[in-house]
């Protein structure tokens, strides 16, 4: 199994970082026991989708010198309750951050899209190609599971 992508622990490298299929693991577990998803298979979509998403923003931010803010958590929990659990752990943080992130470039850069189908993104091949990914990611992104079709 891990033959096919960089190493059986990677989801994406994104200009030399490293997202792992554990971090991705570890989000999805929480976002299903904390009520927050009702599905692994969703919760891994979500959680894989957030977690590039939110590099890739950071790194088009600071090309573009555009300073991110933090979450206002308690408002976000407020706007998704069946969030609220979920965003007070450490990895609930880290989803919202990666949210806002990628959020706020796209409300301030008309040329998101271009600006991030630039960044260098090596997806492991199970979520499909990153010009797919990018078309993808606003309905159904991949879930990473060798079961279900990736999309791509």
């Amino acid at each position: 199994m891990g033959g096919c992508s960089q190493t059986a622990d990677t989801t994406a490298v994104v200009n030399g970082v490293v997202i792992r299929e554990s971090t991705v693991n570890d989000m999805a577990e929480a976002l299903v026991s904390t009520g927050a998803v009702a599905t692994y298979a969703e919760a891994r979509s979500s959680a894989s989708s957030n977690l590039i998403v939110g590099e890739v923003a950071r790194q088009v931010a600071n090309q573009d010198g555009i300073v991110l803010t933090s979450p206002d958590i308690s408002s976000l929990s407020v706007s998704n309750p069946t969030f609220a659990t979920f965003l007070t752990t450490p990895l609930g943080v880290e989803y919202a951050t990666d949210h806002v992130n990628g959020s706020q470039i796209i409300n301030q850069v008309t040329t998101w899209q271009a600006e991030f189908a630039a960044v260098k993104v090596d997806l492991n091949p199970r979520y499909g190609s990153w010009a797919d990914y990018i078309s993808t990611s606003a309905s159904t992104p991949p879930t990473g599971s060798m079961s279900v079709v990736s999309g791509s």
